[in-house]
């Protein structure tokens, strides 16, 4: 059993709680951070990823046999244009050439569904095309295509998981539901600009559980972590105002959407290969997410 796992952007949004399950099934943690460790269990390695050095003495410090990335700067719409894209590229290939060099067995990389040419339907991993359009996606997919082919060459593991939306708790980027639910919270109306949009929704805590189960299932190659079941986001919204009481408080948008209304994520390798399911259901989700950012006022 491989035990010893490197986890990068472990202070992150979904770092946070992939690194908890990680420790709560028995695994030697060795998380990396930049500014704050968090006050949980495994050993904490304050590194800047985007100073090649420090990755590298990073890996060589450790000798993990397995590493789960998901260091990136990926709050939208800023990632979008941001050229720290490309660094993220060039400095994540020279750290797993040397988590490769150093010993290392197994890699899972996070994607993003932002790789994809967003088309009407569902998205496959296989057979949907890949989107060049942003420097987001553009390097996202060069290092996702990279470490296919050395993967290949150099005989290691390796898996990609292409994240679609994401809410609940700890969200750095006041997304959609986290706009929402803290413009109730003050009693402020909530807008919502498209709300024709059906969109893949997945709690963060089962995104992070997806991504463990994808790294214990040995599974190789692009998987998306999804739901796997748009939601039209008049409904979600409504959803969260129904749960706090304040429907009459959401704004919806008139204007016209400018990109295909429906979009979601295959998730058929998630399921039968993965072998993984959503824990929470949406309610389940949004009831806890409520309650976190409830907390913090």
């Amino acid at each position: 059993m491989m035990h010893k796992v490197a986890v990068t952007g472990a202070t992150g949004w979904i770092g946070r709680y992939v690194v908890a399950l990680l420790l709560d099934k028995g695994y030697e943690v060795h998380a990396t951070y930049r500014q704050t460790p968090l006050a949980t269990g495994g050993i904490w390695h304050r590194v800047n990823l985007l100073n090649g050095d420090e990755g590298v003495k990073f890996i060589k410090s450790v000798k993990p046999d397995s590493l789960i990335h998901l260091a990136w700067d990926a709050v939208p719409p800023q990632c979008y244009r941001s050229l720290a894209n490309y660094e993220w590229t060039r400095n994540s290939m020279a750290l797993i050439h040397h988590f490769v060099q150093c010993g290392g067995q197994r890699v899972v990389v996070a994607g993003t569904g932002a790789e994809y040419r967003w088309e009407e339907g569902l998205l496959t991993e296989n057979s949907s095309p890949d989107s060049f359009a942003n420097a987001y996606a553009a390097s996202k997919n060069s290092l996702r295509i990279w470490l296919e082919s050395y993967a290949q060459i150099a005989g290691f593991s390796a898996a990609w998981g292409r994240v679609f939306h994401l809410f609940g708790p700890h969200d750095p980027g006041n997304r959609l539901v986290a706009s929402i639910i803290t413009s109730l919270i003050n009693k402020r109306e909530a807008f919502c600009k498209f709300g024709d949009l059906n969109r893949d929704y997945i709690y963060i805590e089962d995104a992070a559980d997806a991504f463990v189960a994808l790294f214990e299932s040995g599974c190789e190659g692009t998987v998306n972590i999804a739901n796997g079941k748009p939601i039209q986001l008049k409904q979600l919204a409504l959803q969260i105002g129904t749960l706090m009481g304040s429907e009459d408080k959401i704004i919806f948008g008139n204007e016209p959407p400018k990109e295909p209304i429906i979009i979601g994520a295959d998730v058929g390798r998630l399921r039968d290969e993965v072998r993984w399911k959503p824990r929470f259901s949406l309610v389940e989700g949004l009831t806890r997410t409520i309650g976190w950012y409830a907390e913090q006022e």
